[in-house]
């Protein structure tokens, strides 16, 4: 191969690897701050179709359902974070199953390095991602941090009956 041939095609493959690595970079623009649901699943369809997926304990749904003082939930969790791509959509999962207005749901996208949204992260001395607060009023129930030996659900069951 002739010199001329090997730059044009190490500056056709350096100019597709620039292309595909700035794409990538697109789709995976990290969420960072409080988001809705809708708008969550809107920006990560993978969590859109782990959600649809999802099917969660009965007896936990069940329980959840009937729960009646009002739960304020958080939600942290980075959208670059494999823990999170594997909780957040069974939570959206539940609580669109619930339809239980005694339940506020609050999503909080962090950034990779743990350092924002400041405001949120020192204020609920969040170290893990994914982390899920549980709120009565401003106290704090329990949480349920990176990865939990339960279902999700079932933890926060455990949570809620621990205030009864």
């Amino acid at each position: 191969m002739s010199c001329t041939v090997q730059v044009k095609v190490l500056l056709l493959f350096g100019g597709m690897m620039i292309f595909v690595s700035q794409k990538a970079q697109a789709q995976t623009q990290n969420i960072i701050g409080t988001v809705s649901q809708e708008e969550l699943l809107s920006r990560e369809r993978i969590y859109d179709i782990y959600a649809q997926r999802y099917k969660p304990e009965k007896e936990a749904l069940d329980f959840l359902k009937s729960y009646t003082d009002t739960v304020k939930v958080k939600v942290f969790f980075g959208n670059w974070c494999r823990e999170s791509k594997k909780y957040v959509p069974r939570l959206i999962k539940i609580f669109q199953l619930l339809r239980n207005d005694y339940f506020e749901i609050e999503y909080i996208g962090v950034g990779e390095q743990k350092k924002l949204p400041k405001e949120f992260l020192k204020k609920f001395h969040i170290k893990y991602i994914p982390t899920v607060l549980v709120l009565e009023g401003s106290d704090e129930l329990g949480r349920i941090k990176e990865i939990s030996q339960y279902r999700i659900e079932t933890e926060l069951v455990r949570i809620l009956k621990k205030v009864q």
